[in-house]
Formats: C-alpha cells, sequence, structure tokens
C-alpha cells in the first residue's frame, strides 16, 4: 500500500490593506469579496477552503489539490496578488 499527497493546506500571511480590503462590505452589509467571488477568480484552479474570517488572525487559509500541486499554488498566488495587491 502506498499514500499519496493529493492535497494541501496553506497559510499566506496578509498585510492589515489585504485584510482590510477582504472585510469591506457593501452598504447592504454583504462582503465586497465572499468565498464564492474569490473561488471564481480561482477557476478552473483546484483551490477550495478559502478562509480569511477576522478569527483567523491576518491571514488566508486555503487548500490545493491535485497533481500538481506546486504549479497549482504558484497560479493561485498570482490571483491572489492580482485581486489584492500586494
Amino acid at each position: 500500500m502506498k499514500a499519496e499527497v493529493v492535497s494541501i493546506r496553506y497559510r499566506i500571511p496578509l498585510t492589515e490593506t489585504q485584510v482590510n480590503k477582504l472585510r469591506r462590505t457593501w452598504p447592504n452589509g454583504d462582503p465586497f469579496y465572499p468565498y464564492e467571488k474569490m473561488e471564481r477568480y480561482l477557476a478552473p484552479l483546484q483551490v477550495e477552503d478559502l478562509n480569511w474570517h477576522h478569527y483567523s488572525g491576518n491571514y488566508l487559509y486555503f487548500t490545493v489539490y491535485g497533481d500538481d500541486l506546486e504549479g497549482t499554488l504558484r497560479d493561485a498566488l498570482q490571483v491572489f496578488e492580482e485581486k489584492l495587491g500586494q
């Protein structure tokens, strides 16, 4: 029997500016960057389980799946940088 790594959970630190951007809301109280919106930006990458809730600290958590974990991570980080800034 052989086990394979098929997913890895990552945590990246967020700047205060990025945290404020993720916590921004519309006038009706809905989040400007809901999880679903960020997941659409990441499609078709195999990235799931996004979490940036204030209870988790100033971090963005996410899980990368698939056969090319490093390539998917690289592409996901590029999307995060484009949408959230550095």
